[in-house]
């Protein structure tokens, strides 16, 4: 190959091996990724394998997910999970939307009222939807509780919190995610722990 024909082909061959690497870092770069928060206190031990009872905290359906998925996980690790139990696990589960800080309830009512803000509902997304309000990974919130009890005192055996803000994953997801990450510290005192969640 002449020297003249090299000059010629190597931008080219520049360009292909480019573009090649492109489309894997590309791929990599949007696999998006998100956090939750664990926040847990443990006031005694737990003992391996314990007999637990479980309980949702209220019927709704996120509740009642959660339930199935605690019963399975806490199977997994060992602990022997149904019928009576001195020790009750509690699960709860909140999704939070929540307005910016600087606006008031009256801002918001005016500000909806007028029909160039009204609101289209996203089946896709179950939620309202405002081109001139859009909604901000920010804006929601889903905390699951868990917390176990005695039951022959009463008293808080350990209670745990995780929670991650991110509009864009839908609960059943961020159960999936969120639970196994908080029943790792299951028993045990974890303070602010941010665990990584790949969507």
């Amino acid at each position: 190959m002449s020297l003249a024909r090299a000059y010629l082909l190597a931008p080219f061959l520049a360009l292909t091996l480019a573009a090649g690497l492109a489309g894997p870092l590309a791929a990599q770069e949007t696999k998006v990724e998100s956090s939750a928060r664990i926040d847990a206190i443990s006031y005694q031990p737990i003992p391996p394998g314990a007999a637990l009872e479980t309980q949702a905290d209220t019927q709704s359906q996120m509740d009642d997910d959660a339930l199935r998925q605690v019963d399975a996980d806490l199977k997994g690790r060992g602990y022997a999970v149904g019928g009576d139990s001195d020790l009750v696990v509690t699960v709860a589960t909140q999704l939070v939307s929540r307005l910016n800080a600087d606006q008031s309830a009256g801002d918001v009512a005016i500000k909806k009222s007028d029909p160039k803000n009204s609101a289209l509902f996203s089946t896709g997304g179950g939620t309202l939807l405002n081109p001139n309000d859009p909604l901000n990974t920010t804006d929601r919130v889903f905390r699951v509780n868990l917390t176990v009890y005695s039951r022959t005192d009463g008293h808080f055996v350990w209670r745990g919190t995780v929670q991650r803000a991110d509009a864009t994953v839908d609960p059943s997801t961020a159960l999936r995610e969120m639970l196994p990450a908080l029943l790792d510290h299951f028993g045990e005192t974890a303070e602010g722990i941010d665990v990584p969640l790949v969507q």
